[in-house]
């Protein structure tokens, strides 16, 4: 979710309740440094810097995704323009709830939730602030937690491409349609792994690049894209969000694994 976007989700998200399956997402609290990755316009921006923390929580019924940090644009002129984003939001299931703050040129908070129906069927997603608005959701969109499954398993099914509809609740709007493009973990990636060691070794791994388009256009060119280098554990160490003119990086510079809670009925 990140627009600075999530990630996520991008945040996702890329990254990070859900449909049955063999795929078993880890709760992790994270660190990232965030960067200007590459330019393809000067005129436009020189520089980005930042910090993000993100964390998934792992919730008897669900899970709980928090996203908090500063993205700071240098400008040609000199100005320095923050870009200040919060991001809440609890997936059980076929239900979804989110909120959203963010503070740059002016603020902007999201808030409201959304449900699935019985397979095959529609969803809804009700917005109540900025404004009270409603959407229906085709049958096969996917929130953040379950689509970060859907893309492990097809990944360790050997795909290479996947498509689908994706609900974040990051701005006022539909689904969006989503297509993934895997590919081998980057280098980054694996320099990331080596460096911080510990419980992200020893696993699998991919690159994820995800293509988010308007379903309604005709012009077939993504409104934006995210790279993602993601264990199989859901764990996302790198995330390169690409606006166009240019594409920021976030990179993982600390994580601690969480335990899982006790669900035992008492």
């Amino acid at each position: 979710m990140m627009k600075f976007k999530s990630c996520g989700a991008l945040v996702l998200a890329s990254l990070i309740t859900s449909p049955v399956g063999a795929v078993e997402l880890a709760a992790y609290q994270a660190g990232y440094s965030v960067h200007l990755s590459s330019v393809r316009d000067t005129s436009s921006i020189l520089a980005v810097t930042g910090k993000i923390a993100y964390g998934v929580e792992k919730l008897c019924n669900g899970w709980l995704f928090q996203q908090s940090g500063t993205m700071n644009m240098h400008l040609p002129d000199g100005n320095v323009l923050p870009q200040v984003m919060n991001f809440s939001s609890i997936e059980t299931g076929p239900k979804y709830q989110f909120s959203v703050s963010t503070e740059g040129i002016g603020k902007e908070v999201i808030l409201g939730r959304a449900e699935m129906g019985a397979e095959g069927e529609l969803g809804q997603a009700t917005f109540s602030r900025p404004e009270k608005k409603s959407f229906s959701l085709p049958a096969d969109t996917l929130f953040p937690a379950a689509h970060t499954r859907l893309m492990i398993e097809a990944a360790e099914a050997g795909k290479h491409q996947l498509q689908s509809h994706i609900f974040e609740g990051t701005d006022v709007d539909e689904a969006k349609l989503l297509v993934v493009f895997v590919s081998p973990m980057s280098d980054q990636g694996k320099a990331i792994i080596q460096k911080l060691g510990g419980k992200l070794k020893n696993r699998a791994g991919w690159n994820f690049r995800l293509a988010y388009f308007d379903p309604k256009s005709q012009t077939g060119e993504p409104l934006y894209e995210v790279g993602v280098d993601q264990l199989d554990n859901g764990v996302a160490l790198r995330w390169v969000l690409d606006y166009g003119t240019h594409a920021v990086e976030m990179k993982m510079v600390k994580v601690e694994i969480l335990d899982n809670p006790d669900c035992t009925p008492k």
